[in-house]
């Protein structure tokens, strides 16, 4: 395996790249990076949280299909700059796509999100009615 040296200063390449590269970021540029999630349950209700800051309302999708909920969002921002000479154009792009099997016992008519400070809270409320298991006699 051949190995290149960076001959450029004491600090590898990678951090070169990402001081030098972080200059051009401006404040309007959005980092999109695969979000953290937190599940968590209650007496009441199971709760997903994920940290997406940066984004809006619109930018997510939620569903529940065949008993699995799917979080996803679609972010692409475009940024242009023109100075003299210089003629910059800058894209960014990101996805993320995060689906959670539901018990039996929720009740799906009644999920509700909510999106605040850069946090996605999807509420799960628990069915009191559903039972998840049952017991079957035998005949």
């Amino acid at each position: 395996m051949l190995v290149k040296r960076n001959t450029n200063g004491y600090l590898p390449s990678i951090f070169d790249a990402f001081f030098n590269d972080s200059a051009e970021i401006s404040e309007n540029s959005v980092l999109f990076t695969r979000p953290d999630f937190n599940v968590y349950e209650t007496e009441k209700e199971f709760v997903v949280e994920a940290a997406v800051p940066g984004l809006e309302k619109k930018d997510f999708n939620i569903e529940v299909n065949d008993n699995v909920l799917q979080i996803s969002s679609e972010k692409e921002a475009k940024e242009e700059k023109k100075e003299q000479k210089f003629y910059y154009r800058g894209f960014c792009y990101g996805s993320f796509k995060k689906s959670y099997s539901l018990p039996d016992n929720v009740d799906k008519d009644k999920i509700a999100a909510n999106y605040e400070n850069g946090i996605l809270k999807v509420v799960i409320p628990k069915d009191k009615e559903a039972k998840l298991s049952r017991q079957i006699k035998i005949s």
